[in-house]
């Protein structure tokens, strides 16, 4: 489960609002997971990759329209972690593995969000507030 008062914060409180968003919906899958049926599972995974696309497609546009020179990093850890994602919904979908599904949630997913938050998304928060964007 992800405790989002240690969810680490950006200068840009829309981008902490996504990510508070995502939080929410890794800790329902995670719930999910431990008590709710196979169909429950499904849908909570796919809200979560639903958002995921949203959220990167979102940030992606800002910073592309805005000349943000670590783009293409940015933009390729978002691939990453979306392949990821992708690959271990195909994983649940085949073999309804639940503690594969929560190993990968919990040991890969919640620290990359951590990191790429810290690494990534505070650079393109500080940029994005540097050129006056206020939302």
């Amino acid at each position: 489960m992800i405790d989002k008062t240690k969810l680490p914060q950006v200068a840009k409180p829309e981008m902490n609002a996504v990510h508070d968003e995502e939080a929410d919906l890794v800790n329902a899958l995670l719930s999910t997971v431990d008590n709710g049926d196979d169909n429950a599972v499904t849908k909570a995974l796919e809200a979560l990759l639903n958002h995921m696309q949203e959220h990167f497609d979102y940030e992606e546009g800002m910073l592309k329209n805005r000349g943000f020179g670590m783009y293409d990093i940015h933009r390729s850890d978002h691939a990453r972690i979306m392949g990821e994602t992708r690959m271990a919904y195909m994983n649940w979908r085949n073999f309804r593995d639940r503690d594969a599904l929560r190993d990968f949630i919990e040991d890969d997913f919640i620290e990359w969000l951590n990191l790429h938050i810290q690494a990534m998304d505070s650079v393109a928060a500080d940029f994005l507030m540097q050129r006056g964007e206020r939302a």
